[in-house]
């Protein structure tokens, strides 16, 4: 319990360096990333204090995952994607437990033929957009075998070197972005519903946002 602890305390400190380097620059994108960061911050600081306390479960989780962008920019019909991770459960008592699920997300979405002649426009495409996820979950146990979970997630695109505007700019939010996650478990299978904001810089201003059903398996390992 106590190697744990010492992990979790050791994320919070880098991401605590990382945050007062940026809080010196003033521009209100900077200034946006750092307000994500910050609530970051607060979430791991808790669970490096719970950590301390609670009991802890470890364990990985994969499965797929059927993505579609709601906005005007792309069509709305599902794309078949994947995720895996891990997990790490701090049970607070018999019912209530925290967990945190960091994992990579393949997320797949149409693009259509309605920016296609605009500067921060896009062709038609189907784009496989990679994120590093980190949601954050309060979870009930309702029975040994049935669990009930939702909270918030934060976001950080990876390959944004892949998808372009017309004017060379990246065509998706390479800053952490949030959103919130809803989810069931059962026994070893879980299903969760995931939505995730500001996703998108095509023919902006745009609230274009990722809506996500996923299903899979998840093994405990410790």
């Amino acid at each position: 319990m106590l190697q744990k602890s010492i992990f979790f305390e050791v994320i919070f400190h880098i991401f605590a360096s990382s945050l007062t380097h940026d809080m010196t620059l003033t521009s209100s994108s900077t200034l946006h990333k750092n307000k994500n960061r910050l609530a970051l911050l607060c979430m791991l600081y808790c669970i490096t204090v719970f950590s301390a306390q609670a009991q802890v479960q470890l364990g990985v989780h994969g499965g797929g995952n059927f993505s579609k962008a709601i906005g005007d920019e792309f069509r709305s019909s599902n794309r078949i994607g994947f995720q895996f991770g891990a997990f790490i459960t701090y049970e607070l008592g018999r019912y209530f437990a925290l967990q945190l699920e960091p994992g990579y997300n393949v997320s797949r979405l149409r693009t259509n033929e309605t920016t296609h002649s605009l500067p921060n426009g896009v062709s038609k495409a189907t784009r496989s957009v990679d994120y590093f996820n980190l949601p954050l979950l309060a979870k009930l146990t309702i029975t040994p075998q049935f669990a009930l979970l939702a909270g918030i997630e934060f976001s950080k695109l990876l390959n944004e070197e892949k998808h372009r505007l017309h004017n060379g700019l990246p065509a998706f939010r390479t800053e952490l972005t949030s959103g919130y996650a809803l989810g069931i478990e059962w026994s070893k299978l879980y299903f969760r519903y995931r939505r995730q904001h500001r996703i998108s810089r095509i023919n902006e201003p745009s609230d274009t946002f990722i809506q996500q059903l996923q299903i899979g398996l998840r093994f405990r390992l410790l």
